[in-house]
């Protein structure tokens, strides 16, 4: 859809066996508009579950333009400032975490595959998804790709770790669709995988 509106809900869920070892969890929802091809978040609204917090977001994107910045309308617990903490209104240019997501993961044609940077902000961290041009290797087109820290993490965590790579493996779907059908990745975890059925 070049023109219109867009709504996205998306969840995230440990399988049964994995929720022993590591209990995490994730509900959002946005909408916003579709103009060019381009997406426009204008609200977005989340649930976070990891192993040491629970957090609950809303974001709301007053200027619908490519270099709007997000208003914290709510970041749940609240707690007070910290030296490494950025602010929401310098965060030009940023997605929410389910629209960066969805142009990762949708359906899409080659076109669109791939090769792009996507910054990210989750209403305190901003983040960078570097995706590498396709490659086609006969049976699938493959792209790699980093998930990086780039500012409002604690020390500690940048000094752990900065760039997750990860790969995606996209299949041909009818015309000139390709589909993604599956994904590895690096985690503060170790590897993870997934694969669409």
């Amino acid at each position: 859809m070049e023109q219109g509106q867009y709504a996205l809900e998306g969840a995230l869920s440990p399988t049964s066996v994995m929720r022993h070892f590591h209990d995490v969890g994730y509900s959002g929802v946005v909408q916003g508009q579709m103009r060019d091809g381009q997406i426009h978040p204008a609200t977005y609204h989340s649930h976070t579950r990891t192993e040491s917090r629970e957090n609950e977001v809303k974001l709301q994107f007053t200027d619908a333009s490519p270099d709007a910045a997000p208003v914290v309308e709510m970041y749940a617990p609240s707690r007070e400032h910290r030296d490494y903490d950025i602010d929401p209104a310098a965060q030009n240019g940023v997605l929410d975490p389910l629209s960066a997501a969805h142009l990762v993961f949708r359906d899409q044609a080659l076109g669109d595959l791939c090769n792009k940077v996507i910054d990210v902000f989750d209403g305190r961290r901003r983040t960078r998804l570097t995706l590498d041009a396709p490659v086609d290797t006969g049976q699938n087109t493959i792209c790699t790709g980093a998930y990086s820290r780039i500012a409002g993490f604690s020390p500690e965590d940048m000094q752990e770790q900065v760039n997750f790579p990860f790969t995606l493996v996209y299949t041909k779907g009818d015309a000139d669709t390709y589909i993604l059908s599956s994904f590895t990745t690096e985690t503060s975890f170790g590897s993870a995988e997934a694969a669409r059925k």
